[in-house]
């Protein structure tokens, strides 16, 4: 098995992801998109995740480096592989998909619920509530014959499902290092939103180890279908 991990700036990357991967013995490949041109053999990968970026999918003549992202998300929707995307990449796969994507009218970023919408078997172990970690201020319109899985209270669509393809508008692959990692290299747009990070120490442990548990559940039936 081996798994590409489209990137869209360097320190937004798998995250807890890899480290199920690495546990798991499963090869992964980080295609760096912005200092990248074509994958490799890309034949040979039986998955893909999109990571996220702070760019938006309408911003591909400013960022062209998206159109490859969206290429190679065409790719792997033609031949059925299971696809992922995390934030920027879910708006990937809603684009892709022929939905809107826009600017919402708030930020949400911070750790916030969700709540399951509809049950799926990748899903099982989720309970009908969680706490995520969120950092976005677009959002999209359902693809059409997508499931909705997740939402939140400030916005409605954060989880689908297309055929192979999951989108997640939330991060639940976070560390609490790459959290803080976030705050510094955005810190500009954190300070923008009168938001501070410091409140976000006092999130419990138990709450980075249950987005683990409940990703690590995910993925286990995720890539069986592979």
């Amino acid at each position: 098995m081996k798994v590409l991990a489209i990137r869209h700036v360097e320190f937004e990357h798998l995250g807890n992801i890899s480290k199920y991967l690495k546990q798991k013995g499963i090869e992964y490949k980080y295609f760096d998109v912005w200092k990248e041109e074509k994958v490799k053999n890309i034949e040979e990968f039986d998955a893909l995740i999109i990571c996220g970026g702070y760019m938006g999918v309408y911003e591909s003549s400013k960022y062209k480096f998206l159109k490859n992202t969206f290429n190679i998300t065409e790719y792997f929707l033609k031949k059925q592989k299971p696809i992922l995307g995390i934030c920027l990449g879910s708006q990937v796969l809603a684009h892709i998909l022929s939905a809107n994507v826009f600017q919402g009218e708030k930020k949400e970023i911070g750790f916030f619920d969700v709540f399951k919408r509809s049950e799926e078997e990748l899903f099982a172990d989720f309970p009908q509530s969680f706490v995520a970690f969120h950092w976005h201020g677009d959002t999209f319109d359902l693809p059409k014959s997508a499931k909705l899985i997740f939402s939140s209270k400030m916005y409605e669509n954060q989880g689908f499902i297309y055929e192979k393809a999951v989108g997640l508008q939330f991060h639940i692959e976070v560390s609490k290092n790459m959290v803080f990692e976030w705050a510094e290299k955005y810190r500009e747009e954190i300070e923008k939103e009168k938001i501070n990070p410091k409140s976000w120490e006092k999130v419990k442990e138990d709450i980075f180890s249950t987005m683990e548990k409940l990703l690590f559940s995910f993925l286990e039936k995720f890539l069986h279908r592979i």
